[in-house]
């Protein structure tokens, strides 16, 4: 070899950047290709362009939206849970369930304005002997289920103070003047009446002792009970009229505790139909609207 052949430049072939030792040569429509390639990644840089229809329905959009749906629904739940009273949300049948539940919980202990009531026995009234708790917490649990409900008052099963019934039930007639519904009844309505339905146990109001029981139907009240209770120291009693005959479940002098069974609702004496006639008498004697004064004084 020459000197002139040694000192002259060796022709160099254009390089490929991006090609590996082992590349081969590109034909020209792989060239083609690559710069279409590469000028749509030029536009990608440049800014956004038209979402394709894959992209609009790509799995992490669909998810991002689900999540906004399960926030949204939970959000909207949260609202109606802190605006809508809880009760509005039960059924009839969830607001028996929570009674019936409430009634196998022992009552409170009175509280200081509520006390137990000692009276001597009276003479020459029939007294009974008293069934078991145990078979009067039944009865009250097959009357709930089959009672009739109302919304005409709240009863709080923990009160040292309650009403005849532990959910609010149909009242049919009020206290005051009226027109007599049948012969012999009243013109002036000294209680309020009661509409559950026939056989429904009827619950004492307060703890006290047992002042009167008439066990026979001769008129008037029919078979009824009558209760005395010290109440913020006053002396205030409970009557409750036209129970069925056999059902009383208290016995003259008898200490009562709130809540418990006296007797089951029914039709003795001048009624025209299955309902409580209830009373409330204060010193023993003086009758007041009961409805007025059990929503003042119910706990």
């Amino acid at each position: 070899m020459t000197p002139d052949r040694l000192n002259s430049p060796v022709p160099q072939r254009p390089v490929d950047v991006s090609a590996t030792p082992d590349a081969v040569p590109l034909t020209r429509r792989a060239l083609r290709e690559r710069e279409r390639m590469l000028e749509a990644g030029r536009r990608g840089a440049a800014g956004p362009t038209r979402a394709t229809p894959a992209a609009r329905t790509s799995p992490t959009s669909r998810s991002r939206r689900g999540l906004s749906a399960v926030a949204l629904t939970f959000a909207v739940a949260i609202g109606v849970a802190t605006s809508v009273p809880a009760m509005a949300l039960l059924t009839e049948e969830d607001v028996r369930a929570q009674a019936i539940q409430a009634q196998q919980v022992a009552p409170a202990a009175p509280s200081d304005g509520v006390q137990g009531f000692a009276a001597p026995a009276q003479q020459g009234v029939a007294s009974i002997v008293r069934d078991g708790m145990q078979v009067s917490s039944r009865e009250k649990v097959a009357g709930l289920r089959s009672m009739r409900i109302a919304d005409t008052f709240t009863n709080n099963p923990a009160g040292a103070v309650q009403w005849p019934f532990p959910l609010g039930v149909p009242i049919s007639d009020w206290f005051g003047p009226r027109a007599a519904p049948t012969e012999g009844a009243s013109t002036n309505h000294m209680g309020i009446d009661f509409t559950p339905g026939s056989g429904v146990p009827i619950q004492i109001m307060a703890d006290g002792v047992v002042r009167e029981v008439v066990t026979g139907d001769n008129g008037g009240c029919g078979v009824n009970v009558t209760i005395d209770h010290m109440i913020g120291g006053q002396l205030v009693s409970s009557k409750y009229c036209h129970m069925q005959s056999g059902s009383v479940r208290v016995s003259v002098g008898q200490q009562v505790k709130v809540a418990e069974t006296v007797g089951l609702v029914g039709n003795t004496g001048v009624s025209t139909g299955a309902h409580l006639h209830f009373e409330i008498l204060l010193d023993g004697t003086r009758q007041v609207d009961p409805y007025a004064w059990l929503t003042a004084n119910a706990s």
